[in-house]
């Protein structure tokens, strides 16, 4: 079982940031977890002309004025950061640079907690951080009573199962295992009687109870249910969600590279946008393990692979992040665009555009010179360490 050592919770002072912290104050307090409470200030470019410097301090107080109003009952310490930036990028390098274990969120900005409006700075979490995001779209009635786990039989989703009994432990968990039949249009393709498609049907679905069996032997005992996808494998799962009484979904995904595209499969992303229960998300990390290369003859020796230069540690982070910069970079610089635009409604898009890069070739050089002169040597202490 996985000790959940460090909870970092993600508020933005809206009605279901409040409910993302009433859930890690209930988790942190039964796992003995250190808390850290986050807020991050939106904002643009720190020097630009169209945006004030905000107070960190004021905001801090009344930041934690809110936070102890659920806190100070259950007699839980904690620390709170207030940082200033994209809020995607801050969160996801401030959870890694803890080590948090669970990171939990609030579906942003809308006080409507029925609305299960999911934006963006989830999504954009989910694939920063490779750590297991809880992602909170109800209010917090206690414990979770019951777990659905939709699953496809993989390995990450088996992960994902293993994990989510380590965090609740008593909470009851039920299987959900999607498997395609045989339908009328297949019937008549292949000149099925109606006998003949019943007793197929009935095959497909001993199939499928025997695959999850196997799958239950290694993730432990559960409650077992099928979906006979008819149409649409995503709202058929969907629909059986939403008529289930689970409080809580647990979804696993293997995950993918490319910023630009979906970290989830089809199905699992479609879950996380619009599934009415809260979501547990966990990408398990995969390690790639080099196998020796075989040889295709009786006694040949495999071959040494060519040995090529390592890079450092930080380049490998900076390489691994570098979608993610650039595309954080684009945000900003849009952003950006359209304070412009609030402030000088007439004012083009290409003319802004020309002034923003002025100011950021400008700054740019500044911080060249900076390198240069080594202002970075020294490392910041980090709280945690």
């Amino acid at each position: 079982m996985k000790n959940i050592n460090r909870i970092l919770v993600a508020i933005d002072r809206s009605t279901m940031g409040n409910e993302a912290l009433k859930r890690a104050i209930l988790i942190s307090k039964e796992k003995n977890s250190q808390l850290i409470v986050m807020h991050v200030i939106e904002s643009s470019f720190m020097d630009s002309p169209f945006v004030q410097t905000m107070d960190q301090n004021e905001i801090k107080k009344k930041v934690t004025k809110e936070i102890d109003r659920f806190i100070s009952k259950e007699n839980i310490e904690y620390v709170i950061l207030i940082e200033s930036g994209s809020a995607s990028t801050s969160i996801s390098l401030k959870a890694k640079s803890i080590g948090a274990d669970l990171l939990i969120v609030g579906t942003h900005g809308k006080d409507d907690i029925s609305s299960g409006y999911f934006g963006s700075t989830v999504l954009k979490l989910i694939q920063k951080t490779r750590i297991p995001v809880l992602i909170i779209k109800n209010e917090v009635q206690g414990n979770y009573k019951k777990m659905l786990a939709p699953t496809n039989l993989s390995h990450y989703s088996k992960e994902s199962i293993l994990f989510s009994r380590s965090i609740f432990e008593t909470t009851t968990l039920k299987y959900l295992y999607a498997y395609v039949s045989a339908n009328e249009l297949q019937a008549m393709t292949y000149r099925l009687g109606v006998d003949e498609l019943g007793n197929l049907k009935k095959e497909i679905l001993t199939e499928a109870h025997i695959a999850l069996d196997d799958f239950v032997k290694d993730v432990g005992n559960g409650e077992m249910a099928f979906v006979e996808c008819t149409a649409s494998v995503n709202e058929d799962i969907l629909e059986y969600i939403e008529k289930d009484d689970a409080d809580l979904l647990v979804l696993g995904s293997k995950g993918v590279g490319n910023l630009n595209s979906f970290i989830f499969g089809s199905t699992a992303s479609y879950l996380v946008k619009n599934a009415p229960r809260d979501i547990l998300v966990y990408v398990p990390i995969v390690q790639k393990i080099k196998s020796e290369a075989k040889s295709t003859k009786e006694g040949l020796k495999p071959l040494k692979e060519e040995v090529k230069p390592e890079f450092s540690p930080i380049q490998k982070d900076l390489d691994s992040r570098k979608d993610e910069i650039r595309d954080d970079f684009d945000s900003l610089f849009e952003t950006n665009l359209k304070l412009t635009n609030w402030n000088v409604p007439e004012a083009p898009d290409q003319e802004i555009a020309e002034g923003l890069v002025d100011i950021l070739e400008e700054k740019l050089k500044e911080i060249i010179q900076k390198v240069k002169e080594g202002k970075y040597q020294e490392k910041r202490n980090d709280i945690f360490q």
